[in-house]
């Protein structure tokens, strides 16, 4: 968890200002809408504070019943154009709001996609998904706090300070001397909120992560009976955000008494020097209820523009975290300009070296061409570097030293969208988005015909599956594939990477869950249909080394050799270790596992 971050005051106004310089430049419109139904709010509001001095002193001190008719008439006339101006307010503040939160959810999500897969190391993808929701929805609230709520509640004030300077301009002096207490109640409670909310949003990415995390790991919960283990994490996890929210809680609810309080000692006052007013210098009974009942009006806006500010701090860390991401650039390198070659597909690693941060090389001068249209097995150890060489073909990362190249053209002069288009990645846990086998497939190559995307399905062994599923390649596979075994997922993988029809494949165990026989007629499709391909097989089974041309050895990042499959068993001991001979192939002498995988 990262650290707390301290928010000073400027902070906080230099991202408000951000917040609303950004939605008033789109939806200046709405905001220009929302301000006039502001100010007929403060209007009507005002109107209404000094209508009771007309009661009082037209209707009940001048015992006049034909003004009392008139006087009702207007008083529910402004009731009513105060009534439909809040209305139309409140209608406008929520599609603001709404709005403002959908833009930034999507602001957030496009930023975090951009982002290059090392940035993603570390990072659960429920605490970043629960980041976009949260920051998104803060960065509404902000907005509409400070260009709806607390704008018609400082309006209406300014409307109602006018009616009680007109009344008693010296009593107005008097009940303004709330002010410079109000604002520093306001800025004191507003740094303490400042802070609390900071571990908050940690916090709530913690809560996320960790439930996810037990959710989506249930079955190795459950087998190894980390019950118990899970529900403590969790349990712990939830405690610390509620006390943090309640923290924030005690801060942001102490406004209200205080302001009661202080209210309550300037009414007070106000009695006082009315009834001296009244009595030594002829002031009516009418001016005195318009002022007091236009004090009484202004202190809820009073009350809520300082309740929100202080909670508005929150929303504003939260803001401010949210502008972290969306500047947060990739970290690679600006992007090429060449366009691969659709005919061929080479590719050579000379002298390459990588590692993780300032860790252990993960890979060290590594060095080897693969000729287009060859099918590589790329071998070795846990921890031999297998992962980092197919993450480095597809420049996931670039490498510390030394150059790839694909037909002959350095990887960080090929343009991205060139790369990811002729390369086709299957992984072991093939990932599958909700939605039915025919969209899955069809995430390979957009434009996919129907027929191209049967065949694709024919070639990956898929005819058994959608013969039974009972609306074929209509059928839902649920989230992330739930709905599917563990071969049918990848065999949905392998024909989604067929159609795609790339120039490059990855195989990284990807017919691990196959057996024998449906991974050799995968195998046998994959040189059908696709000759001219390149291919790279991240494996530990012997069974996909009979369809290889050579193989990568790895050691501890060390290319230890790259040669046949033949020549490695008959003349390198590692591979030895790995892998021996056996009796009753098709080649009388194919190896055989005896080692783990990466």
């Amino acid at each position: 968890m990262a650290k707390d971050k301290t928010v000073s005051a400027g902070q906080a106004v230099s991202t408000a200002r951000r917040l609303v310089s950004e939605a008033l430049a789109t939806r200046w419109k709405l905001f220009a809408i929302s301000l006039i139904c502001m100010l007929g709010v403060a209007a009507f509001t005002g109107a209404l504070a000094y209508s009771t001095r007309l009661i009082v002193n037209d209707v009940f001190v001048d015992e006049n019943t034909n003004k009392a008719i008139w006087v009702a008439l207007l008083v529910i006339g402004v009731s009513i154009g105060k009534s439909f101006f809040q209305y139309a307010n409140s209608v406008i503040a929520v599609l603001f709001d709404r709005s403002i939160s959908a833009h930034y959810q999507k602001r957030i999500f496009k930023a975090t996609i951009a982002k290059n897969v090392e940035q993603f190391a570390g990072k659960h993808g429920s605490t970043q998904m629960s980041q976009i929701k949260i920051l998104g929805k803060a960065c509404g609230s902000s907005v509409i706090n400070l260009c709806n709520k607390m704008l018609t509640d400082t309006l209406t004030l300014i409307a109602l300070f006018g009616v009680m300077l007109f009344q008693d301009p010296v009593m107005t002096l008097v009940g303004s001397t709330l002010i410079p207490i109000i604002f520093w109640l306001v800025a004191h409670l507003s740094k303490r909120v400042r802070a609390a909310a900071n571990a908050e949003t940690e916090l709530t990415g913690a809560f996320f992560s960790l439930g996810t995390e037990a959710i989506d790991g249930i079955k190795t919960v459950k087998s190894y009976q980390l019950e118990g283990k899970s529900i403590r994490r969790f349990e712990a996890a939830v405690d610390k955000l509620e006390e943090r929210l309640f923290g924030i809680a005690k801060v942001t609810s102490a406004t209200v008494p205080i302001m009661e309080l202080l209210g309550g000692v300037v009414i007070g006052l106000f009695v006082i020097y009315a009834a001296w007013q009244t009595v030594n210098h002829g002031k009516t009974p009418g001016e005195f209820t318009a002022f007091i009942t236009a004090f009484l009006m202004a202190y809820q806006p009073a009350e809520r523009i300082s309740k929100i500010w202080v909670e508005l701090q929150k929303t504003l860390v939260q803001a401010g975290r949210m502008y972290d991401l969306l500047d947060e650039k990739p970290t690679l390198r600006t992007d090429g300009t060449t366009e691969i070659d659709d005919s061929v597909a080479s590719v050579s690693f000379r002298d390459v070296s990588f590692a993780y941060g300032k860790k252990v090389p993960a890979l060290n001068r590594v060095s080897f061409e693969a000729v287009a249209g060859q099918r590589i097995a790329i071998v070795g150890r846990s921890g031999a570097g297998k992962s980092t060489l197919i993450d480095l073909i597809q420049r996931f990362y670039d490498p510390t030293e030394g150059v790839i190249e694909i037909d002959g053209i350095n990887l960080r002069e090929i343009k991205e969208e060139s790369l990811r288009r002729n390369i086709a990645l299957i992984s072991q846990d093939v990932f599958l988005f909700d939605g039915s086998i025919r969209d899955n497939i069809r995430d390979g190559n957009v434009a996919a015909t129907d027929a191209q995307i049967e065949q694709a399905a024919r070639l990956a062994q898929l005819g058994d599956l959608i013969a039974e599923a009972p609306q074929g390649l209509d059928s839902q596979v649920g989230p992330n594939g739930r709905a599917l075994s563990g071969g049918q997922k990848q065999r949905v993988g392998i024909a989604r990477a067929f159609v795609k029809n790339a120039k490059i494949y990855i195989f990284d165990e990807a017919t691990s869950a196959l057996d024998g026989q449906t991974e050799r007629a995968v195998m046998e499709a994959l040189d059908e249909a696709l000759s001219d391909a390149t291919a790279f097989f991240v494996t530990h089974r012997a069974s996909t080394l009979e369809h290889v041309d050579k193989v990568i050895l790895l050691d501890g990042g060390h290319l230890v050799a790259f040669d046949t499959p033949q020549s490695l068993l008959e003349t390198n001991p590692l591979f030895g270790e790995l892998f021996e001979p056996s009796q009753g192939t098709k080649q009388g002498n194919t190896p055989v596992l005896n080692g783990t995988r990466s």
